[in-house]
């Protein structure tokens, strides 16, 4: 059966126009990804004793008018005698790394600008609880290497005890081994590990997990390793389910960088290598929709031999210029099958030259919605991967999305026409997320499979819309109630001209 054949129930849901899959027919129309604004100044530099650096992997979500924060921050805490080490030299790398330790801390704030690490009194810091460590709770040779690539999510389908969750790489210094753990909390601050840790599989990079409704499971997304088709092994991403967030079956890679990547017109040293990794994931059910998936995975890329000075790290084993990482967006209708949006061009783009966001940046998990725009927040460092690894100490950014606005059906200044698949819908009237700017409009025809219009809703009795709305209502000679043609097989056609159209929704 084609995606044509078949009627697509959206109920209330709303439909974004992440790929082609509710689209029928489109002339002179183009699906556009649109980039987010990036602020490039900070809004949370590392300042506590505690925070020498602050890792780009962290959560933030928004509960009522509070935002809530949790971050990994890393201490420098070597014995007497020893020197933070500047050079960024294998060796430095290392003895960095054996003197830091990691730890998941948390923060608030009213505007999501500024934020107030509380006193919360959880853990001990050199004899006082006067801090906003959250664990662990213990500092021994045993945690010393701490917590790394953690994210958290709410689940407000499980007991209160278990309402707050909590993914992470747990790395044990003294067994020079890590795994990826769970942990239950029933306020976000106060941690219990999970019965079924750790996780078997690589961690070391952004771990991200939610309850998928779709599938009545929850979800994870890890580090995988991939060999190429020359033999090449590389970064990806690998997707895991479970029933109860302890059990968990790993269903392999889903995302990962492919030959088409390979074709980049760029100068090599060496022919067989892949020329990007995918460091972390971001994967997220888009709030609101039946079936769309988000993803922003961090692609780092090293595709020659890196212009650092003697004494750097093992290029041919760590780097490669440009050594740097950006962001990208994934579209996905079962978080399984993923599609590189915008021709694989960055979504969040590195700052300027010498920002804090200059060399490497990392989305932080799922998106807050603040009024009509998508808040992206993300960790930056001047940086690259393999440079100055004692050095980077990071700072988090904020950049600003419309609501929805990650891809748009695009028509040009002398029009074009969009038609969905038969659609079935419940619901009152038709609201459509679309900015026309001041020259464009946009109208709606309401018509059967074969393409005839439904009585009283024709394009020649579709009043225009004009202007820029998140929730532009349709309406056709002033009318703009639908609930006659709910649960009927309909198909939507948009004329537009000058016309962004982000997504639409049948609302009560």
């Amino acid at each position: 059966m084609s995606q044509t054949d078949q009627v697509h129930d959206i109920g209330t849901h709303k439909e974004l126009f992440i790929d082609e899959a509710p689209i029928s027919s489109m002339r002179n129309v183009r699906l556009t990804m649109n980039a987010p604004f990036q602020d490039h100044e900070p809004v949370l530099l590392p300042e506590a004793p505690w925070e020498y650096r602050l890792h780009p992997y962290a959560t933030v979500m928004r509960e009522g008018d509070i935002f809530r924060l949790w971050y990994l921050a890393y201490e420098w805490d070597p014995p007497a005698g020893v020197e933070l080490p500047a050079t960024g030299a294998a060796a430095d790398a290392a003895l960095f790394w054996e003197h830091t330790r990691g730890r998941l801390c948390y923060a608030e704030s009213s505007d999501g600008v500024h934020w107030e690490r509380p006193d919360l009194g959880l853990v001990d810091y050199r004899g006082s609880g006067d801090n906003n460590i959250l664990a662990p709770a213990v500092h021994d040779p045993v945690h010393q290497a701490g917590w790394n690539g953690g994210t958290v999510f709410h689940d407000p389908s499980a007991p209160q005890e278990r309402r707050y969750k909590l993914w992470s790489e747990i790395r044990v210094a003294e067994e020079g081994k890590s795994g990826l753990s769970g942990f239950y909390s029933p306020d976000g601050l106060r941690w219990t590990a999970c019965a079924n840790n750790p996780v078997p599989g690589y961690a070391d990079c952004l771990n991200v997990a939610f309850w998928d409704e779709r599938i009545k499971q929850y979800v994870g997304y890890s580090r995988h390793w991939t060999a190429d088709s020359r033999g090449d092994s590389y970064r990806s991403v690998r997707r895991l389910v479970s029933p109860d967030f302890e059990n968990w079956q790993d269903l392999g890679a889903v995302l990962a960088a492919d030959e088409t990547d390979l074709t980049l017109p760029v100068k090599r040293n060496r022919e067989s290598r892949q020329i990007v990794d995918f460091h972390g994931n971001c994967v997220f059910r888009y709030p609101g929709t039946a079936d769309v998936y988000l993803a922003l995975p961090e692609a780092w890329w090293h595709w020659s031999s890196n212009p650092f000075p003697e004494g750097g790290r093992d290029q041919e084993k760590m780097g490669g210029f440009p050594d740097a990482v950006d962001v990208q967006l994934a579209t996905s209708r079962d978080g399984i099958n993923w599609q590189r949006a915008g021709g694989r061009n960055p979504f969040l783009r590195l700052g300027p030259s010498g920002a804090g966001d200059s060399k490497m940046i990392y989305a932080f998990t799922q998106p807050v919605q603040v009024g009509d725009e998508l808040w992206v927040y993300y960790g930056g460092f001047r940086y690259g991967i393999s440079e100055k690894v004692a050095l980077k100490r990071g700072a988090y950014f904020r950049a600003r999305l419309r609501l929805d606005g990650f891809i748009s059906a695009d028509a040009p200044y002398e029009g074009g026409e969009l038609v969905t698949v038969p659609l079935r819908f419940r619901g009152r009237k038709l609201s459509i997320n679309a900015d026309t700017s001041a020259g464009g409009a946009i109208r709606v025809q309401i018509e059967d499979r074969s393409g005839q219009p439904l009585a009283g809703y024709n394009i020649g009795q579709a009043d225009e819309i004009n202007g820029n709305s998140v929730r532009h209502i349709a309406s056709w000679a002033g009318n703009a109630e639908l609930g006659q043609l709910a649960d009927r097989e309909v198909c939507l056609r948009f004329k537009m001209n000058g016309c962004k159209l982000y997504a639409f929704q049948f609302v009560s």
